[in-house]
């Protein structure tokens, strides 16, 4: 388990305690969500209750200690209120799971055989493009966020994607070409397309 402070939304409540820093709506929104998929990953991760209790309790220190400060900013402290109830309901979650044991558990696991061979970095440009392209939705229809599409990739390819957000910047900060992995594939796909269907 990675340690809870490197969730972007932990940065803005110390950001929104100083006046000199304004955090948007857009992001602490957007960072909310991607606590909100960090705790699922959590709550799915094969490790002990006991672990998982201990990492949620010192989750719950923290956002009590950014509590007590003063942010300066009414949306800061709206999703404040937001994550400490997200992780009340999960540290309720496990203590359930302990009394009741396979109370919740799932018929089966999702647990994939593939492997990554290329860079992170080209990893991230085929993420990022399926993220922009508003293509991957849930069971309702409802799109997907970047965090979650980063968490399925890596649960598919058994690949560890650390800080997907400022791997992500630093494909916008390339100088010589922003796609370096699609080209690669368009090219790659055009040229074996034409054998499909006639035995090669």
């Amino acid at each position: 388990m990675k340690p809870f402070t490197e969730c972007r939304i932990f940065n803005y409540f110390s950001l929104a305690s100083n006046q000199k820093h304004a955090v948007s709506d857009e992001e602490f929104a957007s960072s909310y969500t991607e606590y909100e998929q960090y705790l699922y990953d959590l709550a799915i991760e094969p490790v002990s209750s006991s672990a998982r209790l201990r990492y949620l309790l010192h989750s719950k220190v923290e956002l009590v200690s950014i509590k007590k400060l003063s942010l300066h900013a009414p949306v800061a402290e709206f999703y404040l209120d937001k994550c400490l109830l997200l992780v009340e309901m999960e540290i309720e979650l496990v203590n359930f799971s302990v009394q009741y044991p396979g109370a919740g558990e799932a018929s089966s696991s999702f647990f994939s055989s593939l492997h990554w061979k290329g860079t992170l970095v080209n990893l991230m440009e085929l993420i990022s493009s399926l993220d922009y392209s508003e293509l991957i939705t849930d069971g309702n229809g409802k799109r997907i966020s970047f965090a979650g599409i980063v968490s399925a990739f890596e649960k598919l390819f058994n690949v560890s994607i650390p800080k997907p957000y400022d791997l992500r910047a630093d494909l916008s900060r390339r100088k010589k070409s922003c796609s370096v992995l699609l080209p690669k594939l368009k090219e790659t796909y055009e040229k074996n397309i034409v054998n499909c269907g006639i035995g090669k």
